[in-house]
């Protein structure tokens, strides 16, 4: 058939809305969803169930109740969450109801004008990756059956087939409870802020939050806003001026930032400094260890800090390296052995945890963390740079035509760029692009994404100055290719 129409990236279906995330597209897509259902899963007398959430964006209601109807007309059981509801919900969701699958209409953390589809498995967390590639070949089979103008005719925009709805959130709040020491955490006696940024977590977190302690909790940006005030639903940098500002202004301890779909997360410690996700992997491991004498295997991404790393060569821990995508390390938690895992775009999980990534619970255990230790986020990192080692880290993202992307990538593929080469690159990481070590350990990291028109680089180092440097050459040696 040739190139795919519809591609399933790190991270499920996404495109601009009304562009090529279209009503009659979400309607071939899930055509193709429930030919693999039919074709792939043995029922007998058992009916066929999915479950559906959508976020906070522009028509994701409307898309969810498209492909509900989809699903019902396919003869397939179908229910919707009851209102917009975060992807670990729905996660929690497909596991609690026994569905066979869950879909989830959501672009989570990019621009407001996009949307998207995330497929979930029957056990709860991303769909691995033989599911994606048989799910995107019966996509496109539906695609080539159908025609160019993914026009299919016999399923109506309306949502008047009576869809039965489901609220995941009061099980799930439940489960998360369960899984940290309330003990600990009742009562925290420190201003906490929370950040939804508009997103699916509004309210829904707070409540979490404040059944522990209803008097220190603070939330910012909860309200329904489908273009995100501007700013892309992703706690990073420019992003989070308000949060920082407000966590300033009530002398919060402690922030705790989710994207726009509540599986990814961010924090702010009492200066208002940023803790990144690789800052919070390293500080809930050392946690895991230190406190908890946890044992297990340790997975993250190739775009990880290589703090992690340290970490686990100190405990003796196996460490996996994964291509980007959490779908990545939930084949590996379903496999067994793990006791964490994360990537570096803020995706994390901790043992006993759904295999699916959740900001919502990870601040939980954040929080279980600072009351166990009476110390603050920042008197932590001091311990573990002090053992360690202190490390600065950037991705920079660089936009470009295809043709140039693929150049890139072409050219790195015949060996180390010349300028990279002349500053003693010790070894060369192939996983999911080019990731090249210097002999002090620092690194630059080049990655044309594999859906978007855009090449990445990463750079670790225990100085600014050199993690500029590395970005610089980085930079360089893309734009010689």
């Amino acid at each position: 058939m040739g190139e795919a129409v519809i591609k399933f990236g790190t991270d499920g279906w996404r495109g601009v809305i009304a562009y090529d995330f279209t009503a009659d597209r979400v309607k071939i897509v899930t055509r193709g969803v429930c030919e693999y259902l039919k074709h792939k899963i043995k029922t007998g007398s058992k009916t066929l169930k999915v479950v559906i959430g959508y976020d906070t964006r522009f028509l994701s209601e409307k898309f969810a109740e498209i492909t509900a109807s989809v699903f019902k007309r396919n003869n397939i059981e179908a229910y919707i969450s009851t209102s917009f509801v975060p992807t670990p919900i729905l996660s929690a969701g497909v596991l609690k109801n026994n569905a066979d699958l869950g879909i989830m209409i959501t672009a989570s953390h990019n621009p407001y004008y996009y949307n998207g589809y995330k497929v979930k498995g029957s056990y709860g967390g991303s769909a691995t990756m033989d599911i994606i590639s048989e799910i995107e070949e019966s996509v496109n089979s539906q695609v080539k059956k159908y025609g160019s103008d993914f026009t299919s005719g016999d399923e109506i925009l309306s949502s008047d087939d009576n869809i039965e709805k489901l609220d995941f959130v009061p099980e799930y709040s439940k489960q998360i409870l369960n899984l940290v020491d309330t003990d600990a955490i009742r009562n925290f006696n420190f201003g906490l802020l929370i950040d939804p940024m508009y997103g699916t977590c509004q309210g829904i977190y707070r409540n979490i939050l404040q059944s522990l302690n209803p008097k220190e909790v603070i939330e910012i940006h909860g309200v329904i806003n489908p273009l995100f005030n501007d700013i892309n639903p992703e706690p990073i940098g420019d992003n989070l001026r308000d949060a920082i500002y407000k966590l300033k202004e009530k002398k919060c301890k402690l922030a705790i930032c989710l994207d726009g779909d509540g599986d990814r997360i961010a924090a702010l410690g009492e200066e208002g400094n940023f803790i990144s996700s690789h800052h919070i992997f390293a500080i809930i491991l050392w946690y895991l260890l230190k406190y908890k004498q946890l044992e297990g295997k340790v997975v993250k991404t190739v775009t990880t800090s290589s703090i992690i790393d340290r970490i686990c060569s100190k405990y003796d821990l196996e460490l996996l390296i994964k291509p980007v995508g959490f779908k990545y390390i939930g084949e590996e938690i379903l496999a067994g052995g793990v006791m964490m895992g994360g990537e570096e775009s803020g995706g994390l999980w901790v043992k006993g945890n759904i295999p699916e990534r959740d900001g919502m619970f990870i601040g939980l255990v954040l929080l279980e963390v600072l009351c166990t230790t009476g110390k603050t986020i920042n008197e932590i990192l001091d311990e573990i740079y002090k053992d360690f080692g202190f490390f600065v880290y950037r991705r920079l993202d660089y936009e470009m035509d295809f043709e140039k992307k693929e150049k890139v990538k072409k050219s790195l593929s015949r060996g180390v760029p010349r300028i990279l080469k002349n500053e003693g690159v010790k070894k060369i990481i192939t996983i999911d692009g080019y990731k090249y070590v210097m002999e002090d350990g620092s690194w630059v990291m080049i990655r044309p994404s594999g859906t978007e028109a855009v090449v990445r680089i990463y750079a670790e180092s225990d100085t600014i100055e050199k993690l500029n440097k590395l970005h610089s050459l980085g930079k360089k040696a893309m734009d010689a290719c």
